[in-house]
């Protein structure tokens, strides 16, 4: 009676793939540049309450939104990018979707910041 190891073929997988790579590069470029501009584009919406006046209504005229107009993208971004670029980089089954996340939380936060200023 003999043993034979069970030897299995090298994974040929879909992360060693060239086409995944510069796919992975791609998404992971695409992803910080969005970063980068909703951290330096974003935080200028607060330029919104420059014509508020005394006893002014509307949401962007509260100094306390002002300042959360100016929060959001601080806190969204660094958030967005590790979550985002671990999902990128991980090998895990369900990595991708923690880059999809990141995608949609950096445009959660446009579109929040976005309605506070209307």
């Amino acid at each position: 009676m003999t043993l034979t190891p069970d030897i299995q073929p090298p994974r040929t997988g879909q992360h060693n793939d060239p086409a995944s790579v510069v796919l992975k590069f791609v998404g992971c470029v695409v992803l910080w540049l969005f970063a980068a501009y909703t951290l330096f584009v974003l935080p200028l919406s607060v330029m919104a309450s420059d014509n508020c006046d005394q006893g002014d209504t509307r949401t962007i005229c509260s100094v306390d939104v002002q300042q959360a107009v100016g929060l959001i993208p601080e806190l969204t971004v660094p958030i967005a990018l590790a979550v985002g670029t671990w999902g990128i980089c991980s090998r895990r089954r369900w990595a991708p979707a923690a880059w999809v996340t990141a995608v949609v939380l950096l445009m959660a936060a446009w579109v929040t910041v976005g309605a506070i200023i209307r």
